[in-house]
């Protein structure tokens, strides 16, 4: 039995595949999220008890690829992850713990090179080389960078709305459908936790409204950035597909590709979610 998983801070899915049934589809468990920075050895052990154990055997278990956020190469929180997984998972022979962009990169370019991309509620972006990340632009997070993320998207297209820069009907609509108030969204930001969330929570409004010009402009503008800062900092990268994953990548493929077409750079995959790819990889290897 083979498990490979994507994690994130706030959920997990894990790729449950048959030793003996390789070519069959995975089954998919999620549970809560684990990050090695803010996770515990025993919050990892109580995570997996109560949402993994259950369905599967852990006995069974041949090998693990774990991908996710706060996974960085020999940290120590990263080797202790690896560590705590070997234990709840004795009878496994191999068990990887890497960084969410490396299990992008398996997902999306399996062994050829090319830029991956990751444009969820942040971003983040490297250059692959067919077996490792050889360079990465540093996504700075949503205060400093994360353009094209959701969560830069939401700060710009809210302090637009706030400025007084997008049609009053707009911005009442906004109020409306996100059930929020100018108070509020002010408090949300400045005064509660997550405001990062807090700002991507606006991207579905956006999406709905799309077609309105200065919507769009928000668009344009997030995903240029994330082209001009980020991409163009590759060498020889308007020789290689750019490939993308994450909610935003999907939501927006269209806006994306037309940003990218501007740039003269190349579309290469979209997918939602690396999950299916990475477990392509890790059983045709």
């Amino acid at each position: 039995m083979i498990l490979t998983a994507d994690s994130g801070s706030t959920k997990c899915h894990w790729a449950l595949v048959e030793s003996a049934n390789i070519g069959n589809e995975p089954t998919i468990i999620e549970t809560r999220g684990i990050n090695p920075v803010t996770c515990s050895s025993e919050q990892v052990k109580e995570i997996i008890a109560e949402g993994l154990l259950p369905q599967i055997k852990a006995t069974e278990v041949e090998g693990i690829y774990f991908y996710g956020a706060g996974c960085i190469a020999n940290a120590p929180a990263t080797l202790e992850l690896q560590r705590t997984l070997q234990e709840i998972f004795p009878q496994a022979t191999t068990v990887v713990v890497a960084t969410d962009m490396l299990g992008a990169a398996h997902a999306l370019c399996g062994n050829e090179k090319g830029i991956v991309c990751i444009l969820g509620t942040g971003s983040n972006s490297a250059f692959y080389d067919g077996e490792q990340l050889t360079k990465n632009v540093p996504p700075l997070g949503y205060i400093l960078g994360d353009e094209g993320g959701g969560a830069n998207l939401g700060k710009t297209f809210v302090s637009n709305a706030l400025k007084g820069l997008m049609p009053s009907e707009i911005v009442d609509l906004m109020y409306e459908e996100c059930q929020t108030s100018y108070a509020q969204i002010i408090e949300s930001v400045y005064r509660k936790p997550n405001a990062n969330r807090y700002l991507a929570s606006f991207v579905p409004f956006m999406a709905r409204h799309r077609d309105v010009t200065e919507v769009r402009r928000c668009i344009d503008i997030a995903f240029d950035n994330f082209i001009e800062r980020n991409l163009l900092q590759y060498p020889d990268v308007e020789h290689m597909p750019i490939n993308f994953v994450g909610s935003i990548a999907a939501v927006f493929e269209q806006e994306l590709t037309e940003a990218l077409s501007r740039h003269s750079l190349t579309l290469g995959k979209i997918e939602r979610s690396p999950i299916g790819g990475m477990v392509k990889y890790h059983t045709t290897l």
